[in-house]
């Protein structure tokens, strides 16, 4: 039954994309399409659907689809922020279709995402919502930003940013998923949302170093291109107490002049440290932390979410 369910909710999100998309200009929407036909799972409309429980599917399906469209906006938009090539092995919106097109087609995705809440029951509660979730997003990738240029980030900030950035996209989803249902639940969605969002951020920062290339991204390219995440941070910390080749290798992420022949190093470096079992540590405690929001929710309703967060967090690749 619950394998059904995950089955039948990203055609319905793509099916509702695809019919709420205007066709011209195609200057505009080409890119727009391209972007949400990269290769997401829909893992956020899965969990606004989710956290909708007994709605009606035309309650929270407008809702799921503006979570959708205001995902393929953060990347679009941080992929010509971070000057990135290519998206899940595909060129890059802003490569494909040229600058300009890639920040206007973004701009185009939130105005279709606050259209579809329009259309919603309980549309006003939704947009007041989506306005401060989109907000919440936009500081996080501010303090991203500005990280890069810090060498002394701590783990504090860097969850800060990531509650920001990564989680509240999946609190928003979980919230929308609530208000279709009458708002039933919501705090404890809110909680679960919020913490399995932090997980999956810190899986994804683990995951860039030791998944396989089927994982969506280039192995090791947080290393290439010196990113502040939590594997950076944690072994920045042991800074003083690292020599030689290791320390030309941690200054070498540090100054983003680390090469692809950098990144078994790195692994190996960061292994030896602790920091990929400390990181791993730290996932482990924010899923079952999430997990445990659940145990007053009807069983169909935590169920599903249990396995929505099997599903999210077992990935290897």
């Amino acid at each position: 039954m619950l394998r059904m369910i995950f089955d039948q909710i990203p055609p319905k999100v793509d099916s509702y994309l695809a019919g709420y998309i205007p066709a011209q200009p195609g200057s505009l929407y080409d890119p727009v399409r391209a972007a949400l036909s990269s290769g997401g799972k829909r893992v956020r409309p899965t969990l606004t659907a989710l956290a909708a429980g007994e709605a009606a599917e035309a309650a929270w399906l407008p809702a799921a689809a503006a979570v959708e469209l205001l995902h393929a906006f953060t990347l679009v938009h941080d992929d010509i922020m971070d000057n990135a090539e290519t998206r899940r092995g595909r060129p890059a919106i802003h490569i494909a279709f040229g600058l300009n097109a890639a920040i206007l087609s973004g701009d185009a995705i939130v105005a279709l995402a606050t259209g579809a809440l329009a259309q919603s029951p309980n549309a006003g509660d939704m947009l007041a919502e989506f306005s401060a979730g989109f907000r919440a997003v936009c500081e996080g990738q501010a303090l991203d930003k500005e990280f890069e240029d810090r060498d002394d980030v701590s783990v504090k900030e860097y969850l800060t940013m990531v509650e920001l950035k990564t989680a509240r996209i999946f609190e928003l989803a979980a919230a929308l998923g609530a208000i279709a249902n009458g708002g039933a639940n919501i705090e404890i969605l809110r909680r679960f949302a919020r913490e399995i969002g932090i997980a999956f951020q810190l899986q994804d920062d683990l995951l860039d170093l030791t998944g396989g290339e089927s994982f969506g991204k280039t192995i090791g390219g947080d290393i290439i291109e010196g990113k502040r995440t939590v594997l950076f941070v944690l072994a920045m910390q042991q800074h003083n107490d690292i020599q030689g080749e290791d320390l030309r290798l941690l200054d070498g992420i540090r100054e983003c002049s680390a090469t692809l022949e950098d990144v078994p190093l790195a692994r190996t470096l960061f292994r030896r440290l602790g920091v990929l079992d400390e990181t791993a540590s730290m996932a482990a405690k924010y899923t079952k932390s999430a997990e445990r929001q659940l145990e007053s929710l009807p069983d169909m309703q935590r169920n599903g979410l249990l396995e929505f967060s099997k599903r999210l967090l077992g990935r290897t690749v």
